[in-house]
């Protein structure tokens, strides 16, 4: 055990140890402390200024400013330390980070104009920024963020773009415009096709946001996302080339036309779209202009590796399938689609497009009787390609017909029969926790691949 005089050493010890520690860090150059400071958030940044008389303007250089307003007691202390933050003599210094959440109303336009001017003139990289006024009038981005040579990320909500002049964003490889209003539909196209190295572009759209036509022209473009909720509306429209493009996500239900003039050879799509179609209405035939475009659409689809595919969309899809015949799909190796009970009927003709197949998930989120699925015909890739197979439907409780309650059995053994009995190449047959009921009689089932398991997952 320590007596008095050693535990005084040790103190002394521990002391001189954290002096030593504090030396080494004063001792570095001011750039450095920056630096790490920057890696630290700002409220933390500006606690540094009681250090010492060294440190009280430190966070002034520190080339990263992240600020929410709803951490402040008070508007105005919040625009005090902003104010004082871009208002520093510091034009000459480049930031490397700029994030801001803020309500900003019309009479702070003048104000927020200022901030990003400032913004812009250190040649910031990464640029948030986050309205969090509800109000339809947006503050208006100033102009000379169409100017910003350096910026690489772009993230704007809630705010309003105006036209541009001229765009000069050599650098930008990220931009995601979320619930952003434009000036009209050549504001966006001209942004997005003045981004010489524009990688990945994501569009939330809203409501009243004055497009009719999203344009998207890139090059360089390798991830595409759109998210747009029903609204009534028509003469919308989605038009994309890219030939690069790898990853494309279409959540839209407002748009009526989609054109694909070019995406990358493999691309991975995930696709939930209406065409405008209305809810529990079919395509006519006579709508010829709309049967035309989807069918174009499709090709524009046709060289994807990789898709996922809503039950919105396969019911639409199914209509189509009755007045045209679907595209092939050879490069697909892999499909996630969802169906409705109306669209259980399509699943052989729909699995015919896809003659390389390797790995499906099909999701059933209704289960109609038996004698309404025809389940005969069998698609090529039963017999080469496909390996992997997960079937998932409801379960299906307190149901009744004729008295008697509807469990989907007859309907998910057809399904696992189905695959089971044709499916040449098949390693593994998935089935979701609902066929519980019905799992040993799948383990009986004559199987075309010696090779196949069952698993329930």
């Amino acid at each position: 055990m320590k007596n008095g005089l050693d535990m005084v050493m040790d103190d002394e010890t521990s002391a001189k140890e954290k002096q030593r520690n504090s030396d080494k860090i004063s001792n570095l150059p001011d750039s450095l402390l920056c630096k790490i400071l920057s890696n630290l958030s700002t409220k933390e940044s500006v606690c540094t200024s009681v250090l010492s008389k060294r440190w009280r303007n430190l966070w002034l250089h520190v080339p990263a400013l992240d600020l929410d307003s709803n951490n402040f007691r008070d508007d105005d202390s919040f625009v005090n330390l902003l104010d004082k933050f871009l208002g520093s003599d510091n034009d000459q210094q480049h930031l490397k980070r700029f994030k801001l959440i803020y309500e900003v109303y019309e009479h702070d336009a003048s104000r927020f104009k200022s901030w990003i001017d400032a913004v812009v003139r250190r040649r910031v990289c990464h640029l948030d920024l986050h309205n969090e006024v509800d109000d339809d009038d947006l503050v208006k981005m100033p102009l000379s963020l169409y100017s910003c040579e350096r910026l690489v990320t772009l993230n704007l909500y809630r705010v309003f773009l105006d036209l541009p002049e001229s765009v000069s964003l050599p650098c930008v490889k990220i931009m995601h415009l979320d619930m952003v209003k434009y000036y009209g539909d050549s504001t966006l196209e001209i942004l997005i096709s003045s981004c010489p190295v524009l990688e990945e572009l994501t569009l939330a759209r809203d409501p009243n946001d004055s497009l009719e036509a999203v344009n998207v022209h890139s090059q360089s473009l390798k991830s595409f996302k759109i998210n747009s909720e029903r609204y009534e509306s028509e003469g919308h429209s989605v038009e994309i080339d890219a030939p690069r493009l790898e990853c494309m996500t279409l959540c839209d239900h407002r748009s009526d036309s989609f054109v694909i003039h070019s995406i990358g050879p493999s691309a991975k799509v995930d696709i939930d779209v209406i065409f405008n179609v209305e809810y529990c209405e079919p395509l006519e035939p006579d709508d010829s202009s709309k049967i035309s475009m989807l069918g174009k659409f499709l090709t524009g689809l046709s060289t994807v590796s990789d898709m996922i595919i809503s039950a919105a969309t396969l019911k639409v899809i199914h209509d189509f399938c009755k007045m045209e015949q679907l595209p092939q799909f050879s490069n697909l190796s892999r499909l996630h689609a969802s169906f409705q009970e109306t669209s259980w009927e399509m699943l052989p003709i729909f699995l015919e497009s896809f003659p390389n197949l390797n790995s499906t998930v099909l999701e059933f989120n209704c289960l109609p009787e038996t004698e309404q699925v025809d389940l005969s015909t069998v698609p090529q890739c039963f017999q080469s390609s496909l390996e992997f197979v997960h079937l998932k439907t409801p379960y299906v409780v307190n149901i009744q017909k004729e008295g008697r309650p509807l469990t989907g059995t007859s309907s998910k053994m057809k399904l696992a029969k189905y695959f089971l009995e044709n499916g040449a190449s098949l390693k593994r047959l998935t089935v979701s926790a609902s066929f519980c009921n019905i799992i040993n009689q799948i383990n009986l089932i004559p199987r075309s691949s010696t090779r196949c398991e069952v698993v329930m997952d």
